[in-house]
């Protein structure tokens, strides 16, 4: 398996941004198309001296509306990176974050908890069981699995229960899998992937949906969680009723999920297609008398 690389594009342009960039972009291609204008006047006479002035002038402009372009994307892009993440709420060892503001339709939110683990392996287990996935992740209803190609890339299709009067929202995705191989991180992105299911009447669906679950293993049974999503709901919702939404996904989801994962059924399963680290390897019992060992004070010296 080729390994991808851990960073995920959690900034995306603001809404501002996005204008911005169109609009620069407008302007710059009716100025060429104006410049390429007067190269097909000139084209049809006499190439004189004011003719080349003419066309070295026409190349300053587009030379400086490419750069004064460049300039500006890179400038939405800085302000895109340098966005800050906001924390929502901080309870119960999880933290949420937020990295939007009221009045932009695109969400961003990330929850972040310790989990405890006994088995690396469950994690595996629990995540290739899509009905276990749906009852931990909050507000939905059903995961439906629509393809399989392997461990590492699978098709699916997502439905969820929001509160009245909201009408509930669907997405396909393309989930995708893969380890890093110096931390043992598990990450899951996952991105829409319209084409693989039809929408539905009773549902809406939702323009945009990415991001990612990652698993980072500290001492052996603790787990770092990470959930990070970006969306664009679709259709109509109240911005402090989608605020609330967005606060309350990762915060009950890593709730549940340390309940879920340690479930008797997903212990013991050995899937291969991802490694355990070492110091997970080592028997419960040894782990115990090393920690209870480095626990121990040593005797202090004789005087």
């Amino acid at each position: 398996m080729t390994h991808q690389s851990a960073a995920f594009p959690a900034h995306r342009l603001c809404d501002k941004s996005h204008f911005r960039v169109v609009y620069v972009t407008f302007f710059f291609v009716r100025q060429v198309w104006r410049c390429l204008a007067g190269y097909k006047v000139i084209t049809r006479r006499t190439v004189s001296s004011a003719a080349v002035g003419m066309r070295q002038g026409n190349r300053m402009i587009i030379k400086r509306f490419l750069l004064g372009l460049l300039l500006l994307g890179g400038s939405a892009l800085s302000v895109a990176d340098t966005a800050k993440w906001v924390l929502v709420t901080d309870r119960d060892g999880i933290q949420v974050y937020r990295q939007d503001d009221d009045s932009s339709r695109l969400k961003t939110f990330r929850g972040v908890g310790l989990v405890p683990v006994a088995d690396f392996n469950a994690i595996g287990a629990l995540m290739d069981d899509y009905e276990a996935v749906a009852s931990f992740m909050h507000m939905v209803s059903e995961i439906r699995d629509l393809h399989r190609a392997s461990p590492y890339q699978r098709d699916v299709y997502v439905t969820t229960r929001l509160p009245w009067p909201v009408k509930d929202r669907d997405a396909p995705l393309r989930v995708t899998f893969y380890q890093e191989p110096d931390s043992y991180d598990l990450v899951m992105p996952f991105s829409l992937n319209p084409e693989v299911f039809p929408e539905q009447s009773d549902y809406v669906r939702m323009p945009q949906m990415e991001g990612y679950y990652r698993f980072e293993p500290l001492s052996p049974g603790e787990v770092k969680v990470t959930i990070e999503v970006i969306l664009d709901p679709g259709g109509a919702i109240p911005a402090w009723l989608a605020n609330i939404i967005l606060r309350d996904i990762p915060y009950f989801s890593l709730r549940r999920l340390r309940r879920v994962v340690n479930m008797p059924r997903f212990q013991g399963i050995s899937h291969g297609y991802y490694q355990t680290p070492k110091s997970w390897q080592e028997p419960e019992e040894k782990r115990e008398v090393a920690n209870a060992s480095a626990a121990t004070r040593a005797p202090s010296a004789p005087r």
